[in-house]
């Protein structure tokens, strides 16, 4: 019996041993199989980005509803706070619920300020009035309830055409301003 238990005791002390023996077989055997890429073992993925499809996003103030932005598609970049959004589509209500359409074929939202910022082929439509209003680059600010196009715009009512340099509304006033370089044409405009 005593012979026995001592011979249990050798199993651990012969596997210590024979390490150096067994180890390079065994190591290659468990060794992982298939390709193995180096550069991905280096490089650093970023987790926090995503990306979806058919983003709405809905703003309010004071418990009313200000604006509704859809999108096609829309992706975070470095931050996680800017969308970047492709065929845009937003409806930004005024003081009385009237419906201001925009569309354009990019854009981005930036969460934390809540500014909304369009470029190409931006189109604005003002259905109460039917204005319609062209530009490739527009900021909507959300909190402030304003709206900047710091470029050319052409905006075509039924009978006005007024191109500019820069276009500014303020959505609480009611009022805007168009600048740098105007002309206006007014159709059935006789003279006195």
């Amino acid at each position: 019996m005593k012979i026995h238990r001592n011979t249990i005791w050798l199993l651990p002390l012969l596997i210590v041993v024979t390490f150096p023996i067994w180890s390079i077989p065994a190591g290659d055997f468990l060794a992982p199989r298939g390709g193995f890429d180096k550069k991905l073992k280096n490089s650093t993925i970023d987790v926090n980005k995503f990306s979806m499809e058919t983003v709405k996003i809905l703003q309010n103030q004071n418990g009313r509803k200000t604006a509704t932005i859809r999108a096609d598609r829309a992706r975070t970049g470095k931050s996680l706070t800017v969308y970047f959004m492709e065929n845009v589509d937003a409806d930004i209500y005024d003081n009385e619920n009237n419906i201001t359409k925009i569309i354009a074929k990019e854009g981005q939202f930036d969460t934390f300020s809540e500014i909304l910022t369009l470029i190409d082929d931006v189109v604005v439509n003002k259905l109460k009035d039917k204005q319609v209003l062209y530009t490739d680059l527009l900021h909507y600010n959300s909190k402030q309830r304003t709206v900047n196009c710091p470029e050319k715009t052409k905006m075509v009512s039924e009978d006005v055409t007024i191109d500019g340099g820069s276009f500014d509304y303020d959505i609480n006033l009611g009022s805007y301003v168009v600048d740098k370089g105007v002309t206006c044409i007014i159709n059935g405009f006789t003279k006195p």
